[in-house]
C-alpha cells in the first residue's frame, strides 16, 4: 500500500512547500525564518463588500485546504481545544444571514441556522465547550443594527446573552481562564477595549482614547493584544499589548502602514497582517525580526490568522493510536484506521496524528501493523 500523507478536512488547494522569504518591515529583516510547526487558519478577500472571502487551513506538513460548504464569505476562523475543531463566520446561502459555523473533524455544522440574527466574530473558550460571538438585530427605534455579546454551548446549542445595550459590542474573546470576555465597544464608530466578568457582569475599561479606534482583542496567557489607530489623525493600525498595567505598541509597528490582527503563537512570536507591501499580507514576527509569509500571501487581502501549535497538540493528553479520540486505544481504533486506509474519503479519523506510530509524518500500513503489535503487547501484559 502506498504511503499517504495524513491530511484531513476538505478539498486541497495546490500549494508548494511553505518557504518564507524575508521582507523589510520597519527596517527589520529576516532570512531563513520559518513558522513553528502547527496548523494555521486565515482568510482572504478582494474587499469586504465583494463577499468573496475564502477560509484556508494549513496543516503541519504545509498542505493548504479551502474550507467549503453551503455558505459564502467565510472568515475569522478560530481553533477550539484541538486542531481538528474550529469555528468561523460565514453567510448561510439559503437563509441569507451571517451565522456561526463549527468544523469538527471535517464535519461542518451551522450552529445558528435560521436564527433571524446576524451572528459574527466567533471565538472558542479555552476548554472548547463554548463559543462567544456578537449577535445583531435591526432596531426600528434606533434605525440601525444593535449588537450584543452571546455565548453558545457547542454540545447543546443553548445560547446565553451576555449583554443587552444599544451600543455595539463586537469582536469578543475569552480570557485565558475563561471567566471573562474582552471585547470592542463602539460609540460613533470609534472602538474601545473593555473586559466583562461573565459571573458578576461587571465591566472594566482597558483602553479608551479619544478619537482613536481600538478593536480585535486577543489573549495569550496574561497578556492582551489589540489593534488601534496610531493617532486620531493617523488611522494606520498598530498592534498594542496590555500587560495588566500599561499599554505599549509592538516594535514592528509603523506610522506609514497598517499592522493588525495579532495571532499569538507564544510569548515572543506571532503572525499578523500588514499593508507594508500594498494589500494585507501575512507576516511572522519571531521576537526580533519580521518575515512576510510569501507563499501564503496573494495580491488580495490576507487577514484573521489563528494558529494551533504542534507542540501544544503533543503536550495535550492523548493516547497513541486513539484515532477515534475516545481516550483509549483498542480494537475499535485498529478497525477504524484499517477502514480509513482503504477509503479515506468516506472514513474520518477523529485524531489522525495519534495514528502516526512510526513517527514518519505519514499514515500507512506500517502504522496499522505497529498498532496491532501495540495492542497485542498490551493484552499480554
Amino acid at each position: 500500500m502506498n504511503k499517504r500523507t495524513f491530511i484531513t478536512f476538505l478539498a486541497s488547494v495546490s500549494v508548494t512547500s511553505a518557504l518564507l522569504y524575508a521582507s523589510s518591515v520597519n527596517a527589520v529583516t529576516a532570512e531563513n525564518s520559518t513558522l513553528p510547526q502547527g496548523w494555521l487558519l486565515w482568510h482572504n478577500y478582494s474587499n469586504y463588500s465583494a463577499l468573496d472571502s475564502k477560509l484556508y487551513l494549513r496543516s503541519p506538513d504545509g498542505a493548504v485546504q479551502t474550507v467549503e460548504g453551503d455558505f459564502i464569505h467565510a472568515m475569522n476562523g478560530h481553533f477550539g481545544a484541538s486542531p481538528f475543531q474550529f469555528t468561523f463566520m460565514a453567510i448561510d446561502e439559503k437563509a441569507d444571514e451571517w451565522d456561526i459555523f463549527l468544523c469538527d473533524n471535517g464535519k461542518i455544522t451551522n450552529l445558528t441556522q435560521n436564527s433571524g440574527f446576524r451572528n459574527e466574530d466567533p471565538k472558542f473558550s479555552p476548554d472548547g465547550r463554548n463559543i462567544v460571538f456578537k449577535r445583531g438585530y435591526w432596531s426600528n427605534s434606533t434605525d440601525n443594527f444593535v449588537y450584543d455579546l452571546a455565548v453558545i454551548n457547542v454540545e447543546t446549542g443553548d445560547i446565553t446573552m451576555l449583554t443587552d445595550t444599544h451600543e455595539e459590542e463586537a469582536m469578543p474573546c475569552f480570557s485565558s481562564d475563561g471567566k471573562s470576555v474582552y471585547y470592542a465597544l463602539y460609540n460613533d464608530s470609534i472602538g474601545s477595549i473593555h473586559c466583562l466578568d461573565t459571573e458578576t457582569k461587571t465591566t472594566e475599561t482597558i483602553y479608551n482614547q479619544s478619537g482613536i479606534n481600538a478593536y480585535y482583542p486577543v489573549v495569550m496567557d496574561s497578556m492582551l493584544y489589540f489593534t488601534a489607530w496610531t493617532s486620531s489623525d493617523n488611522h494606520c493600525d498598530r498592534i498594542m499589548c496590555f500587560d495588566g498595567e500599561s499599554v505599549t505598541p509592538l516594535p514592528f509597528n509603523c506610522a506609514d502602514y497598517d499592522c493588525s490582527d495579532a495571532c499569538l503563537i507564544d510569548d515572543n512570536t506571532m503572525i499578523f497582517s500588514s499593508t507594508a507591501e500594498g494589500s494585507y499580507d501575512l507576516f511572522f514576527y519571531d521576537g526580533e525580526s519580521v518575515t512576510r509569509l510569501s507563499e501564503l500571501s496573494t495580491d488580495i487581502n490576507e487577514l484573521g490568522a489563528d494558529f494551533y501549535s504542534y507542540d501544544e497538540y503533543n503536550g495535550n493528553t492523548h493516547a497513541d493510536g486513539d484515532v477515534n479520540a475516545d481516550g483509549v486505544m483498542n480494537i475499535a481504533d485498529l478497525v477504524l484506521l484499517s477502514k480509513w486506509l482503504l477509503d479515506s474519503d468516506s472514513t474520518q479519523l477523529n485524531d489522525p496524528l495519534s495514528a502516526d506510530l512510526c513517527s514518519d509524518g505519514v499514515l500507512d500500513v506500517f502504522d496499522l501493523c505497529a498498532m496491532r503489535v501495540k495492542l497485542l503487547s498490551s493484552e499480554n501484559e
